[in-house]
């Protein structure tokens, strides 16, 4: 069911997502952003999240911390290759909380990384329930554990998953097709991609942006003061720094005369400008 490690971690680096899906997903789950970036802990249905610092993540491994968390950061699209080996033709109809079990379900599956946000309970003793709602096979999914006798429905998991996936600055890209041809000439291309993909042995998703921002002359931690630095406010810096560089060029278009900048939007020479 699930690729070896290095193709994980490099689905997850590859997860994009759309404007129009970011928008689809905020409207539908509100998280406050300002608890966020404090690092406050966060309650979904009496499961409380809470946000590792980047120094945790380093002490149990960046490639351990990422493989744990899969289950919830991937969705149907990625793993379509080994849905379609299973027999299941049309990955656009397996919902999140179904590849959660299935990704959580496999053998030795290592499940102690996610500790890290999971502190007072075993995400991972949720077992997938299936109810059959319609003559047409629509069912309707949800989470157990039976020794807590904890529910989960399907929108409390969807909660969870888009909060860590928004804390981690991962969102899951969506592809969908209507026919089975078009279904399986993308399977193939992702196999083509595969073996065409050159193999990465760093595999880290963090060193880069650590690198890009201790070498920035306007970032303010050093090295070894990052280890106390929750994810969510790294997160947060990466992209406050990509936008004051893209708001200090258009400045310096401006200024200089080198540039048309009248149909910029005004909002885009304002480096504190919403992320």
């Amino acid at each position: 069911m699930v690729q070896q490690n290095t193709d994980m971690l490099d689905g997850l680096q590859a997860a994009v997502i759309t404007d129009a899906q970011k928008k689809v997903n905020k409207s539908k789950y509100e998280f406050d952003s300002l608890k966020m970036y404090f690092g406050e802990d966060y309650e979904v249905a009496g499961i409380k999240i809470s946000e590792p610092t980047i120094g945790d993540i380093l002490r149990i491994g960046e490639n351990n911390f990422y493989q744990s968390l899969s289950p919830i950061l991937y969705n149907s699209t990625s793993i379509r290759v080994p849905l379609w080996d299973m027999g299941i033709k049309n990955w656009c109809v397996v919902k999140d909380i179904q590849v959660f079990s299935f990704l959580s379900s496999v053998p030795n599956f290592n499940k102690e990384p996610a500790k890290l946000l999971f502190k007072d309970i075993d995400i991972f003793d949720f077992k997938l329930y299936e109810i059959k709602k319609s003559s047409d096979g629509e069912s309707e999914c949800f989470l157990r554990n039976d020794d807590l006798n904890m529910i989960l429905y399907e929108d409390d998991y969807m909660q969870i998953a888009e909060y860590i996936r928004t804390m981690l600055n991962i969102h899951p890209k969506v592809e969908k097709a209507k026919g089975k041809t078009a279904r399986k000439w993308m399977v193939d291309e992702d196999r083509l991609n595969a073996l065409q993909k050159p193999k990465n042995n760093n595999n880290s998703i963090l060193l880069s942006l650590i690198s890009a921002c201790v070498n920035h002359p306007g970032f303010k931690y050093k090295l070894q003061e990052l280890r106390n630095v929750g994810i969510c406010e790294f997160m947060d810096s990466v992209k406050r720094l990509q936008i004051y560089e893209a708001t200090n060029a258009i400045l310096h278009g401006r200024y200089c005369g080198f540039a048309d900048l009248s149909k910029v939007p005004d909002d885009q020479f304002n480096f504190m400008r919403e992320i």
